[in-house]
């Protein structure tokens, strides 16, 4: 069935369209203007559009039509213009101008589900045709690299020689949820019989083979290495592995399958390379459509205000062309948002990020603006987006010459003269304090006036705990292509933890997390205590610890709460709370009663009863509010 946005004014409308569709089987989402019509469907996935011909106050069913087919984006999704009143000539006339697909009455119920079915089955065969050029595309361009590479030797010692370096070992063909669809015979033998269905994780456990691969969204990676052990008669193995982003495969909403090589180290280069156009950086249509789908506000978990109101703020930026820059800690998630803000445009270049710590300072210059010698970032990303991360280590010279690229939309190569025109939009980031920056000089003020308009402030997770959870979840659904739920000890270690490195320490944790419900508990020490405490106690209740002031828990082995019978006593807590039976031992009961028991000793001093409880006054908070303690 089909994902639909009904954009319609009228509220007995959008009832009648919901109701009906959604009987027909379909997913329904709605909007009650043109403006509103047009963000919904620019940061979700839709497979059909029904729009109202005369909508309210601000923009028409005409210009939704016409802006919904200019944007790469939605242009492929079929519009049905609906009208509450017979249509007439003119209008018929317009709505195709601007590239409606069909029309329908309100009142005509009956002809609903046909008109669905056969725009649905326009989208589908719109999809296939892009499958089939994609590919055709690819094989030719394999048939002209071939004929330009063909050496003058055509002997078969030559053909051999050609072939051994680049040849890989082994292929795999992985789906989005990590499990392998195809294994030639090679990666059999590097792997063992019986590969295909197998998840990554299994067959390279805490490895980050998986998470490798999982990355490769939507250009090939390549320089992975690879050791593998002996085992069952084969020998030790160290291999070089690539990854290359196939088609989406169906009506998947995240993409398609993905091709891993395995090369031996002793000198091998990927055989599959970036499938770019003359310019060297142009991303093939399906694999930006497949990025499009992954990078979108909506992607971005969370429910918690700072979230909000980031994911807004991006939602916003990205309708324009206007630098952006993003301020949050190590870890926060600012080259997501960079990648979201990138695909969420209109742009048909490619998004490069260049991190200003990884580079030499004497070398920035010449990585942007490039020189006689070789083109820089500057002009591999016209048309597209060039993301700078760590612009508090750029000198005011660089801030100079990109305040001309941003603003007279030229610039001029390390020792040249002349200048090229490009059309860039910039987007930044920093670990720092915009304001701090500017105060310490660090960052010109005609530099940062550059980003008036767009300043995202990335919240770190410690001050958004509420999205903890639900982003640990989707990490793990991402991580383990769905096969893994954490459990509420998991998921009570997660939202106990501070994580000073944010979303990033939270992904290495649930990937261990992960690879531990898959079979493999080898990672488990690289956990923070605090996570490592509960994933002892996951099968384990608790005692008292005598001698403890506070009679803290220790995790020991404890007989099953009977179900029956009486009130069990929390013994050690002095007094301080029961449960009956129907209550069964656990860790969060033990917590409340602790947290309780810290306000009394001192008096309901919060600051207080965190020093005692020797954790964070974050912490604290964040727990009596888990427990609804006042």
């Amino acid at each position: 069935m089909g994902r639909i946005l009904v954009i319609d004014d009228e509220p007995s409308t959008r009832v009648l369209f919901k109701s009906r569709l959604e009987d027909l089987g379909h997913r329904v989402a709605l909007a009650a203007t043109g403006a509103e019509g047009l963000m919904a469907a620019r940061s979700n996935e839709f497979d059909l559009f029904l729009v109202d011909i005369g909508l309210g106050a601000g923009v028409d069913g005409f210009e939704v039509c016409r802006r919904l087919k200019a944007v790469p984006q939605t242009n492929g999704v079929p519009v049905i213009l609906i009208s509450g009143q017979s249509t007439t000539r003119e209008d018929l006339h317009r709505g195709y101008n601007v590239g409606c697909e069909s029309f329908l009455m309100k009142g005509n119920m009956t002809l609903l589900e046909d008109v669905l079915r056969a725009m649905l089955r326009i989208k589908s065969l719109k999809d296939d045709l892009a499958v089939q050029n994609y590919l055709l595309e690819r094989q030719n361009r394999r048939f002209q690299e071939e004929m330009r590479n063909r050496p003058t030797d055509s002997s078969p010692k030559a053909a051999t020689d050609r072939l051994g370096p680049e040849r890989p070992v082994g292929v795999l063909l992985v789906g989005l949820d990590g499990l392998v669809q195809y294994a030639d015979r090679g990666a059999r033998d590097i792997f063992g019989t019986g590969v295909e269905r197998k998840h990554l994780g299994v067959l390279a456990p805490s490895r980050r083979l998986e998470a490798f691969v999982r990355d490769a969204r939507t250009e090939p990676l390549t320089g992975f290495r690879l050791d593998l052990g002996a085992r069952a008669g084969r020998p030790k193995r160290s291999l070089l592995v690539s990854v290359a982003p196939m088609m989406p495969k169906g009506d998947s909403d995240l993409g398609g399958l993905k091709a891993v090589t395995f090369h031996d180290s002793a000198g091998g280069s990927s055989l599959i390379t970036s499938s770019m156009g003359s310019s060297g950086m142009s991303i093939d249509i399906p694999l930006l459509d497949a990025a499009r789908r992954i990078y979108r506000p909506s992607a971005i978990i969370g429910s918690s205000l700072a979230t909000v109101n980031a994911r807004e703020a991006l939602q916003r930026a990205a309708t324009g062309t206007a630098p952006a820059v993003f301020q949050g800690e190590a870890g926060a998630g600012k080259t997501f948002y960079a990648r979201c803000l990138h695909f969420s445009g209109d742009r048909s270049g490619a998004f490069l990020h260049l991190d200003v710590t990884s580079v030499a300072p004497e070398s920035i210059a010449t990585a942007l603006f490039g020189s006689k010698d070789q083109n820089g970032l500057v002009v591999a990303a016209d048309q597209g987006t060039l993301y700078i991360s760590g612009i508090e280590d750029l000198s005011s010279a660089i801030q100079e010459r990109l305040i001309q690229l941003v603003e007279r939309g030229d610039f001029t190569t390390e020792g040249g003269t002349a200048s090229t025109r490009v059309q860039v939009r910039l987007i930044t980031s920093t670990r720092e304090s915009l304001r701090q920056l500017e105060e310490d000089g660090r960052v010109t003020s005609e530099f940062m006036g550059l980003f008036d308009q767009n300043r995202i402030e990335i919240a770190p997770l410690r001050e958004r705990m509420e999205d903890a959870e639900p982003l640990a979840q989707e990490l793990a659904r991402n991580l383990s292509g769905g096969s893994v739920t954490l459990t509420d000890s998991d998921l009570l270690a997660i939202d106990t933890h501070d994580w000073p490195g944010n979303v990033r320490e939270m992904e290495d944790c649930v990937e261990v997390l992960c690879a531990a419900a898959l079979g493999d508990e080898s990672g488990l020490s690289t956990l923070p205590d605090t996570m490592r405490e509960y994933d002892r106690a996951v099968t384990r209740s608790a005692t008292p610890l005598a001698g403890n002031p506070l009679n803290f828990v220790e995790l020991q082995p404890a007989p099953r709460v009977p179900s029956t019978g009486g009130v069990a006593s929390l013994s050690g807590m002095d007094g301080a709370a029961t449960g009956s039976s129907s209550e069964a031992v656990s860790l969060e009961l033990y917590e409340r009663l602790a947290l309780e028991r810290a306000l009394e000793e001192v008096d309901g001093d919060r600051l207080a009863a965190a020093r005692l409880l020797n954790v964070g006054k974050s912490t604290l908070y964040r727990k009596l509010k888990r427990h609804g303690i006042e």
